[in-house]
């Protein structure tokens, strides 16, 4: 019996333990999820009816490790994670074609030294940008097969809420641009190639009038930009009916993508025509709920009249000139030099 009495008083030892460090998890766990909870039902949509993209482009950059250290207290932040880093990537979006516009400059007045810095500069930040972004995309994806025993691509998810759908919106289309940036910036982060393909049929899960024409719209942009995608399908009818359903919901993102596309194809006519679009909506409101990813659509569209403009001009957009551009007086349209004075 005396002998029996050390052995007993080990394994309650190790029991009380064991019981001691589950309950601590168990808890952590609570927490975590209460926290992540608060974020994605009481903080993300106050955020989304913002106009202010810098501002929270910048709050992404810098609260995304912040979130994502729920993982070290047995939460799962990768929904957040995705809204996030999406989010952040615009940040590194921007900033690089500021570069890209230092090389246009530098190229134009024959500055070889500034312009190949400028360029280096301009690609590196993609990395940053594609990384983000795939980032963004690998969480969603992730954690929608792991929540709704999906495969993304071949089956679709049965959600049980709006930030799930927005979240797999977002996630998607950032692994758009992730491929398109990794691209642009020589393949560093080695994006898969079949991001798209799966982007493409996963916008089949999504309702595309709910979700403003964006999941039909970014299924014609890799309709555009994958060689032989297009055979058999209206990609300018897909991106006109995208469109028209951004305009009237109050999110231009659609717009964004068919502009993508143009750009994608060198196809100036048609990158002027959907930035004169964007701008000419008549009685354009945004939507309340979603003001930010309109004016994320604001400022990737005056990026693409930013580049063209620097291109041709030197300079950027005119004040107040979006969706006019410096040879329109020949049109009866504007005359660019009142912009420029």
């Amino acid at each position: 019996m005396t002998s029996r009495m050390p052995r007993l008083l080990t394994l309650i030892a190790a029991a009380t333990s064991a019981l001691t460090l589950g309950g601590c998890a168990l808890i952590q766990s609570n927490v975590s999820g209460t926290t992540l909870s608060i974020l994605e039902d009481g903080f993300t949509p106050p955020t989304l009816q913002m106009s202010d993209v810098e501002m929270v482009c910048n709050f992404s950059a810098v609260n995304t490790p912040l979130v994502g250290a729920a993982r070290n207290f047995y939460g799962d932040p990768s929904l957040m994670e995705t809204v996030l880093l999406s989010s952040a990537g615009v940040c590194s979006e921007n900033a690089a074609l500021a570069e890209e516009m230092r090389y246009l400059r530098a190229s134009k007045e024959k500055r070889s030294d500034e312009a190949i810095d400028a360029r280096v500069a301009q690609k590196r930040i993609l990395a940053t940008a594609a990384e983000r972004q795939y980032t963004a995309f690998f969480r969603m994806r992730t954690k929608m097969e792991q929540k709704y025993f999906i495969k993304y691509g071949s089956s679709c998810p049965r959600f049980k809420r709006d930030f799930d759908e927005l979240v797999y919106l977002l996630g998607s289309v950032a692994g758009l641009q992730a491929m398109q940036n990794d691209i642009a910036g020589q393949q560093t982060v080695g994006v898969p190639t079949d991001t798209a393909p799966l982007v493409e049929k996963a916008m089949n899960c999504l309702d595309n009038t709910k979700w403003w024409g964006v999941p039909k719209a970014a299924q014609a942009v890799v309709w555009s930009i994958i060689p032989g995608a297009s055979d058999g399908k209206d990609v300018d009818g897909t991106f006109d009916a995208a469109m028209k359903l951004g305009e009237r919901n109050g999110v231009r993102l659609p717009h964004v993508m068919a502009a993508v596309a143009a750009q994608s194809a060198d196809n100036k006519d048609k990158l002027r025509a959907v930035i004169k679009r964007f701008t000419s909506v008549q009685n354009f409101k945004a939507n309340p709920d979603y003001r930010l990813l309109d004016a994320i659509a604001v400022s990737q569209i005056t990026n693409m009249s930013d580049r063209m403009w620097t291109q041709n001009t030197g300079t950027r957009t005119p004040i107040m000139g979006l969706g006019k551009f410096w040879d329109d007086k020949a049109g009866g349209d504007i005359d660019a030099d009142s912009f420029l004075n």
